[in-house]
């Protein structure tokens, strides 16, 4: 989207400003610039119980501000809405409350008022409420918007292994003592998990006390902590109980925390040019570069009014170009993160300005 507007209960619109999203829990943070807000206290989705009431609040179907009522029927429920994307985290809270499109993002909360989780998909086979409905877990989310908040990007910890989920036939076929839980079918080099001791044939039973029972409910205590971090697995290792502590890590096999600024640190807003001034520019599109105050672009030596036409030789025609190109670069894994900026002021003048986005 090129603009957002937040409209509020009382219907107060407000523009709307991303910190960051995180496509892998289909979760965005969202700033709006307000003041004396209403505050939704955030319960702990962890200790919902499956057959406890929860209401579900939403916009379906065009209806603003709609209350349903249901009851947790199940938790830590996987529904590959990823499509077979691997990254993608699915642990959620399944209910029987009435959701349907519009209710996205929408509060689940239980009966003290208390947030336990965020409203994201329907099991149907029309593409309307069948009877099933899918939140996402404070557990989730609390972790998601405290790393996006600070650090513009979340924080993956990783264990290091290729799993099973135990079922009776695996359980038969290796001779189990359980039939649930995580089975280790590989353990990779240099991972927390091999640092840790945990062998192939172990079977993952829980974290930090909590009980893991399927790759969903893994994925959801995983995404509780930061590379770093320290928990205890407990696993059975043929009839032998064990606890081993270990440090997390991430994706690239360390404990180091990626920081993404944001465009906050561009020191600058942006506005998108109508057809009056692209005209009298002689311009087919760009960028405006408006309120400049102290960040990256007045350290480079741009002044107030410049217009982008091109960042790393493409073209930039709207706002949502310019931060695509941002986040492309930041988030790439080459060592220099710098924008190469071509651009006309009003006067007519040409320049060119290189931004560097890694210090």
């Amino acid at each position: 989207a090129d603009k957002l507007d937040i409209t509020l209960n009382d219907n107060r619109t407000f523009n709307g400003r991303v910190i960051g999203t995180d496509p892998s829990t289909d979760l965005a943070l969202i700033k709006i610039d307000a003041k004396d807000l209403p505050i939704v206290k955030f319960g702990d989705s962890d200790n919902l119980k499956v057959g406890e009431w929860v209401l579900a609040v939403g916009n379906p179907l065009g209806l603003t501000s709609t209350v349903t009522a249901g009851i947790v029927s199940a938790k830590g429920r996987g529904i590959s809405m990823g499509g077979g994307d691997k990254s993608k985290i699915e642990s959620f809270i399944q209910t029987d409350a009435a959701v349907n499109p519009g209710n996205s993002g929408g509060a689940l909360v239980n009966t003290a008022g208390e947030l336990v989780g965020i409203n994201t998909a329907i099991y149907s086979e029309t593409g309307s409420y069948a009877g099933y409905s899918f939140a996402i877990p404070t557990s989730i989310v609390s972790k998601v918007i405290a790393d996006l908040k600070e650090y513009g990007t979340v924080q993956r910890a990783v264990l290091g292994i290729g799993y099973r989920e135990i079922d009776s036939e695996l359980a038969k076929e290796e001779n189990l003592e359980v039939q649930e839980g995580i089975y280790v079918g590989e353990v990779y080099n240099r991972s927390a998990a091999m640092e840790a001791g945990i062998k192939e044939g172990d079977v993952i039973t829980s974290i930090n006390g909590v009980k893991i029972k399927n790759g969903a409910m893994l994925s959801e205590q995983l995404s509780k902590y930061r590379p770093g971090d320290k928990i205890k697995i407990g696993l059975l290792r043929g009839k032998e109980s064990r606890t081993v502590s270990l440090t997390l890590k991430n994706s690239q096999g360390n404990t180091e925390i990626t920081k993404i600024a944001g465009m906050d640190s561009l020191g600058a807003g942006f506005k998108e040019l109508d057809t009056k001034s692209l005209r009298e520019m002689n311009i087919r599109y760009g960028v405006q570069v408006i309120g400049l105050k102290n960040g990256k672009f007045k350290a480079a030596g741009m002044r107030e009014g410049f217009v982008i036409l091109e960042i790393n030789n493409t073209p930039m025609k709207s706002v949502s170009d310019l931060e695509s190109m941002y986040d492309s670069i930041v988030k790439s894994n080459q060592n220099q993160k710098v924008m190469f900026i071509t651009g006309i002021y009003p006067n007519g003048k040409m320049m060119y300005y290189a931004v560097d986005l890694a210090d």
